[in-house]
């Protein structure tokens, strides 16, 4: 279910709905560059941070929802580091559930909006025994190959 603004706000299950908003508990930032160069800005970033892009995927339609208007572009990656995904499932394997960390990437214009979103603030949950730390490591990584990303953008235009 979304809301006015197109937030994905509920989501039912076979035993009721579950209250979530997915960019609540995240990290949402504004880059003054176009989509594309963002993305490999983003790329390098993570790359230098040693994370990995698990998997990508073109989310334009799937956010796109309304018919007759222009559609956005978005991209969803999905970021992990090995070595911290396989210490919290060392201690618990429903830690799975809460890897890899999904960073939103969207057109704005000749800006792009970028969300690194917290799987824990989705639904209020608490991590696994032993995930906590691993994704809070994590979640550090990828704030800081963010704003990484979002610097070489501000260098980039002077």
């Amino acid at each position: 279910m979304r809301d006015s603004s197109g937030s994905l706000v509920a989501f039912t299950v076979s035993r009721g709905i579950f209250r979530m908003n997915a960019l609540s508990d995240g990290q949402t930032f504004v880059i003054p560059e176009r989509f594309d160069k963002v993305l490999k800005f983003i790329r390098n970033a993570l790359a230098e941070a040693e994370l990995s892009i698990a998997g990508e995927f073109d989310s334009t339609e799937g956010l796109n929802g309304e018919m007759g208007k222009k559609a956005v572009r978005s991209r969803i990656l999905l970021v992990d580091c090995p070595l911290l995904e396989f210490e919290a499932l060392a201690l618990d394997r429903a830690s799975a559930v809460f890897f890899p960390l999904h960073i939103l990437v969207s057109a704005a214009g000749d800006q792009t909006q970028v969300s690194a979103i917290n799987p824990t603030g989705l639904f209020d949950a608490r991590l696994p025994v032993g995930a906590a730390e691993p994704m809070e490591k994590l979640h550090a990584r990828v704030a800081l190959a963010l704003e990484s990303a979002l610097l070489r953008s501000t260098g980039s235009n002077h």
